[in-house]
């Protein structure tokens, strides 16, 4: 894979759900037929008799949410969270990633990062390895709740 899907912290863009153009692009063709059948209004007909209905504006509050999401490129092309504190980090001390910093283990700007992604700090020490552009084959679950309950 390339290196350019090796994010500063650590993850890789590839696994990411934001960046997944598949899945945003069904949330916004979804979005649009929604819009265009005007299924607000048959929500609310429909809410008379089934009261999960009524719920109908909530449900595309969180859809649009959801597709505010989306990550249009890699943090390397400027995609990513919007002043990344890692990202800034890196790149002030002059490093291609974290995997390039001795104090990435203890490191306080990674903290909210492994409490969604277990692996983050296996994956920096893979990357340290073998470099931003061959880790990819040997990486392990991307998100806490894609983690294989029997590996270690």
């Amino acid at each position: 894979m390339d290196k350019i899907f090796t994010a500063w912290c650590g993850l890789c863009c590839a696994d990411c759900i934001p960046s997944n153009e598949a899945f945003f692009s069904l949330i916004r063709s979804l979005d649009d037929m929604l819009g265009k059948t005007q299924f607000e209004e048959y929500a609310r007909l429909k809410s008379e008799k089934n009261p999960i209905f009524k719920e109908y504006l909530v449900f595309l509050k969180v859809l649009r949410e959801i597709k505010s999401l989306q990550c249009t490129s890699p943090c390397r092309n400027g995609g990513g969270k919007s002043g990344c504190e890692v990202r800034n980090c890196a790149q002030n001390k002059g490093y291609d990633g974290c995997w390039e910093c001795d104090g990435r283990r203890t490191c306080s700007l990674l903290d909210p990062l492994r409490r969604v992604h277990p692996n983050i700090d296996y994956h920096l020490e893979l990357i340290k390895q073998y470099g931003p552009e061959e880790w990819f084959q040997k990486r392990r679950a991307h998100y806490r709740w894609q983690q294989d309950k029997t590996a270690k």
